[in-house]
């Protein structure tokens, strides 16, 4: 008996592994000639959040409020994203940004809103960690010290949306700026 036969106990493995790679060919094969047409394009799977242009509720003068410094937009990455208009020490520039998550329904944005729950550990009494209360239904700050830098990040949730506004400064960000700001954005949203 050879090993592959005692492997698979009855001897007629070389037998299902061509039938099974027959059928991944075909498989392939179809999925090859099948009219482009046939398939939907761009539609949003249900769930994903809808496309909404964060810079439309968060302006250069937010951003400078939540720097201290004036500004200039971040055009290479997504979100609404500001820096400071000049380096305020040895090569650094502090920035800030909003991504907002829109949706089509409460059940898609309940859901999502769930999952940046686990995702980021928003348990209260947790280290550098604050509920914010009078902020959308549910709001956290967190302000995080790394190394010569601080991350302030305050995550906002609403009926049909959240959003995420964060700023990396070298110093820590005023945490009273940083909830005023996201107390101006949630208004703007549903």
């Amino acid at each position: 008996m050879y090993f592959h036969e005692r492997c698979d106990g009855d001897g007629h493995g070389g037998y299902a592994r061509g039938r099974v790679f027959g059928a991944l060919l075909c498989v392939c094969v179809l999925m090859l000639i099948t009219p482009a047409a046939s398939v939907p394009a761009a539609v949003p799977a249900q769930g994903d959040p809808v496309d909404f242009d964060a810079c439309t509720i968060f302006s250069p003068a937010d951003a400078a409020q939540v720097l201290g410094v004036a500004v200039r937009p971040i055009t290479s990455v997504g979100g609404c994203s500001y820096e400071a208009a000049k380096e305020t020490s040895s090569g650094w520039r502090r920035n800030t940004a909003v991504n907002v998550y829109k949706y089509k329904s409460a059940a898609d944005e309940t859901s999502a809103w769930g999952d940046q729950k686990i995702l980021h550990h928003f348990e209260p009494g947790r280290k550098n960690l604050t509920v914010v209360s009078g902020i959308g239904s549910e709001a956290y700050l967190q302000v995080v010290p790394d190394r010569n830098a601080f991350e302030a990040t305050i995550w906002v949730h609403k009926n049909l949306s959240h959003f995420r506004l964060v700023a990396l400064s070298e110093q820590s960000p005023s945490a009273d700026v940083m909830k005023a700001i996201a107390q101006k954005i949630a208004a703007k949203l549903p």
